[in-house]
């Protein structure tokens, strides 16, 4: 679920402010990977790194926003504008693409389980520019080391491709992520599907509940996910090349195909919902209906009991010595007469 109360530490600050306003307090580790068909370097660097115009990738790989300092010194280092490292710092940005002519700006989400089993989003911010991705993460999962290994061992075509295929990667890789998040969420509702209409206690009702708020996370970054991509796709910057926009369009593809099953998701959710309310209702009904049964088999009971509890003197069925139990008998024949009714009639 987006949190959107770590806001308020930007409240009143002029643009370009430094102010981190995510959750998770990890310390900055910068991985710095340079690589082509011929060579693989990785090494974890404190600062800015040095390095030549040689013609190689370069990947500088951020984890955790605990320091900063470094970052700003990165910004400084690669010149990027302060709206950007706000904007990377500001955790609670919408997928997006952005031209800052010499390198494209990309935004994008991630998604993990809180502690109270609530889905929430953590933001990863790209930088394109010639022959280098930057990549800024909140947090230390590791989920582009198989990427690296790629890499590192020259599979596929990145150890031969450019910068942009890199970011095409980075990109696949983490859509590919929200197949696995939408298989958690179909594996949770068909769960309370195979047990809804036994259990309909209050429990469930809590687990539709988050179920359907973990739906609406989803879609606030999967809409506008889909823009960008198009955009991305589409348009034609410089820093992509011809080639790597036919990857792109696949990707492109996925998140259709993501928000398309997504929306599924949520008709089902909506389905249960109703299912539930339901059976919840049909048991209350059961229950009404049975008290109704009973008290109305006490109706007749409770007149003759009433009659007879009359202070008249002069009521001779008082002083027949087998009335008490002729009164008894007459009252159990008239309850399983009023029962057998209502059995024939369906109602019990």
């Amino acid at each position: 679920m987006l949190n959107l109360k770590p806001r308020s530490k930007k409240a009143g600050l002029p643009p370009g402010s430094l102010v981190y306003t995510g959750a998770k307090n990890i310390p900055t580790k910068i991985t710095f990977i340079e690589y082509n068909k011929d060579i693989f370097n990785q090494k974890t660097i404190a600062e800015c790194p040095q390095f030549t115009d040689k013609d190689t990738i370069k990947w500088i790989k951020i984890n955790g926003f605990g320091n900063v300092e470094i970052l700003k010194k990165i910004g400084k280092c690669f010149n990027l504008h302060p709206l950007v490292l706000e904007d990377i710092l500001n955790t609670n940005q919408r997928p997006k693409v952005e031209d800052y002519s010499d390198y494209l700006y990309i935004v994008l989400k991630l998604f993990d389980v809180s502690e109270n089993d609530q889905m929430v989003t953590k933001q990863v911010s790209l930088i394109l520019g010639k022959n280098l991705v930057i990549s800024f993460q909140e947090d230390d999962e590791p989920i582009f080391d198989l990427i690296i290994k790629r890499i590192k061992t020259k599979e596929n075509q990145i150890s031969i491709r450019g910068a942009d295929y890199l970011l095409y990667s980075i990109i696949d890789t983490i859509i590919d992520s929200y197949f696995l998040d939408m298989e958690n969420v179909e594996d949770n509702i068909e769960r309370i599907e195979y047990n809804l209409i036994e259990n309909t206690s209050p429990d469930v009702l809590k687990r539709i509940h988050s179920i359907k708020m973990d739906i609406i996370t989803l879609r606030k970054t999967i809409r506008p996910l889909r823009e960008m991509l198009s955009t991305l796709e589409s348009s034609e910057y410089f820093q992509i090349e011809e080639a790597t926009d036919y990857y792109l369009r696949d990707v492109y593809d996925h998140s259709l195909q993501i928000y398309e099953m997504l929306e599924s998701l949520r008709d089902r959710t909506s389905e249960i919902l109703d299912i539930y309310l339901s059976s919840t209702s049909n048991k209350l009904n059961e229950i009404v209906r049975v008290l109704t049964v009973i008290s109305t088999v006490f109706v007749p009971l409770t007149f003759i009991v009433g009659l007879y509890g009359m202070n008249f003197n002069n009521m001779p069925e008082l002083r027949e010595p087998l009335g008490y139990p002729a009164v008894l008998v007459i009252m159990v024949i008239v309850a399983l007469f009023m029962l057998a009714y209502f059995r024939r009639k369906k109602w019990i």
